[in-house]
C-alpha cells in the first residue's frame, strides 16, 4: 500500500511500551508504513486512551510496572468496547508458558523481543486483515439473515391471507358394529366447501344416507377416516396433510380433527396454493445460497465459502481432535498466459483448472473454492498431511495433461500449477489463520522454487 493510500484510510494503533527507546522505534516504522499512531507507557494509560477513541489494533508490552500487559490485555477484552480490537504482544519473555499464558488472556499474536521490525509490520498488517475479513463475513452474514427474514415474512403473509379464506367444515358421528368397533362416521352436517374440497357436488348429493366412508369412495388414497378415528379415539386435536386425487386431478389439504361430546369436527382447507409457495420458498432459498456462495465464472465455492466452511471445520475439528489439511494451489505465471493468450482463454483455463480440483475431490466434505485471482483453496476434513500430499500429487499430473483448445499459441495450451500444504490438529489457543498463513507460505515456497512444485509447511 502505498503512503497516499494509507493516509485515505489510516488504521490507529495503540502501542503500550514503558520503554521509551521501543516506544520511538515503533512510532517510527508504523507511522512510516501509514498508520496512525498513538502510545502509552503504563497499563492504565492504555486502556484509558483504548476506551476514550477505539483503536484498531493493540501492539503491548507484558513487563510494566504496576499493570502488566496480562491485565491489560485481560481487562481490554472484558469490556465489550474493546473485547474484539487485535492484541498482539511484544515481549522479551520467550518461554512457552509465558505465550501460552498471553493466548489465554486473549492476545491474538505475540512477537517476541528484541523484535524485528519488519515481522511487527507483517504481523500487524496480517491481523488488521483477519479483522476485515472477520468485519466482511459479519456483513454478508447479517445480509443473509436479513434476506432470510424477508423471505419467511412474505412466506408468513400468504399464509395469512389463506388462513382467511372460507375453510370446509363437517361433523361426523360414528357408526358402530356388534362388537363395539367403529367402521365408518355418519355425516351430520358438510358445508358446500367441504364437499368441494372432496370433490363432490353438494347439489346432487342426500347427506342423510351418506358417511365419511361414501364421500371418499373415489378417492383410495384419502386418509380421512383414519384421522377421524384417531381423534375420537384419542380425544386430541390433530392436523393431517391429505392428498386427495378427484376429476383426474391432484390436490393438497389441510385436515384439522377436533374432538366433540359424540363426534368429530373435521375443517379442510385447500393447500395447494401453500405447497407450492414452500416449494418457491424452498427452490429461492437455495438459489440465493449457491449465488452467495458460488464463484460464477468457475462454479466452485467462491472467496465467501471458503472463508465460512474452513471457520466452521476448524471449530468441528478442534472439538473432534481431528487433523485438518489446507492446500492452496496457484497457476504459474498466470499474468504472463494471459498477457500472451489473452484474457478469454485466461478465463478458459481457470475454468478447466477448477474442474480438475474438483474431479480429483474424492469426498462431499472436501470443499475447492476459487481464493482469488488465479489462486485456489482446498479445505480438507479429517485428512492428514499424508492423504493431502497424495491429493496434491494427483492433481499435478492432471493439471499437467490439460491441453487447452482454440487457443493463438502453442504456449498457451499447457498449464503448470503450484501446491502449498499445511495439515495440524487444531486446537483451541491456535486460530484457522495459523493454517492459512502456513499454506501461504508453503505455496509462496513452493512459486520460489520455479513454480510447478509441492511444497509444505508445518505449524
Amino acid at each position: 500500500m502505498s503512503f497516499s493510500q494509507a493516509a485515505s484510510q489510516k488504521k490507529d494503533i495503540l502501542v503500550v511500551d514503558d520503554t521509551p527507546e521501543n516506544l520511538a522505534v515503533l512510532l517510527r516504522a508504523l507511522s512510516e508504513a501509514g498508520y496512525s499512531v498513538r502510545c502509552a507507557r503504563s497499563g492504565n494509560l492504555a486502556i484509558a486512551s483504548a476506551q476514550t477513541i477505539l483503536p484498531d489494533l493493540v501492539l503491548l508490552d507484558i513487563l510494566m510496572p504496576q499493570m502488566d500487559g496480562y491485565e491489560v490485555c485481560q481487562r481490554l477484552r472484558q469490556d465489550m468496547r474493546t473485547g474484539d480490537v487485535p492484541i498482539i504482544f511484544l515481549s522479551a519473555l520467550a518461554d512457552g508458558s509465558d505465550k501460552s499464558k498471553a493466548f489465554a488472556m486473549g492476545a491474538s499474536d505475540y512477537i517476541a523481543k528484541p523484535f524485528d521490525i519488519e515481522e511487527v509490520l507483517a504481523r500487524v498488517k496480517h491481523q488488521l486483515s483477519l479483522q476485515q475479513r472477520q468485519a466482511q463475513l459479519q456483513r454478508r452474514a447479517a445480509r443473509y439473515r436479513q434476506m432470510s427474514y424477508e423471505l419467511r415474512e412474505a412466506h408468513t403473509f400468504k399464509l395469512d391471507v389463506l388462513n382467511n379464506l372460507a375453510e370446509g367444515v363437517a361433523v361426523f358421528q360414528p357408526v358402530f358394529d356388534d362388537a363395539g368397533i367403529i367402521t365408518d362416521f355418519k355425516v351430520i352436517i358438510a358445508n358446500a366447501a367441504f364437499l368441494q374440497l372432496l370433490g363432490r357436488d353438494a347439489t346432487s348429493l342426500d347427506l342423510a344416507e351418506e358417511s365419511l366412508k361414501t364421500l371418499t369412495a373415489h378417492d383410495a388414497d384419502c386418509e380421512l377416516l383414519n384421522l377421524c378415528h384417531r381423534v375420537f379415539e384419542s380425544n386430541a386435536n390433530l392436523k393431517l396433510e391429505l392428498r386427495c386425487s378427484h376429476a383426474q386431478q391432484h390436490q393438497w389439504i389441510e385436515a384439522f380433527g377436533t374432538r366433540l361430546h359424540d363426534g368429530v369436527m373435521i375443517s379442510l382447507r385447500d393447500i395447494n396454493d401453500t405447497k407450492e409457495q414452500i416449494t418457491t420458498l424452498e427452490t429461492t432459498t437455495q438459489e440465493l445460497y449457491t449465488i452467495a456462495t458460488t464463484d460464477v465464472l468457475t462454479q466452485v465455492g467462491n472467496r465467501y465459502q471458503f472463508e465460512s466452511y474452513f471457520a466452521t471445520e476448524w471449530q468441528r475439528s478442534v472439538r473432534e481432535q481431528q487433523p485438518l489439511s489446507l492446500l492452496m494451489a496457484d497457476i504459474d505465471q498466470f499474468k504472463r498466459f494471459n498477457d500472451i493468450c489473452g484474457h478469454g482463454v485466461g478465463d478458459r483455463c481457470l475454468q478447466a483448472v477448477a474442474q480438475v480440483l474438483q474431479g480429483v475431490m474424492k469426498r462431499p466434505a472436501d470443499l475447492v473454492a476459487r481464493y482469488g485471482g488465479e489462486e485456489f483453496a482446498i479445505v480438507l476434513p479429517n485428512t492428514p498431511l499424508g492423504g493431502a500430499m497424495q491429493i496434491a500429487q494427483d492433481i499435478q499430473p492432471k493439471i499437467r495433461a490439460l491441453r487447452l483448445t482454440n487457443v493463438p499459441s502453442v504456449q498457451c495450451e499447457k498449464v503448470n500449477i503450484s501446491l502449498g500444504i499445511s495439515c495440524t490438529i487444531p486446537q483451541n489457543h491456535l486460530m484457522a489463520a495459523t493454517l492459512l498463513d502456513a499454506a501461504d507460505r508453503a505455496l509462496y515456497s513452493a512459486k520460489a522454487l520455479g513454480g510447478n512444485t509441492i511444497c509444505v509447511e508445518t505449524i
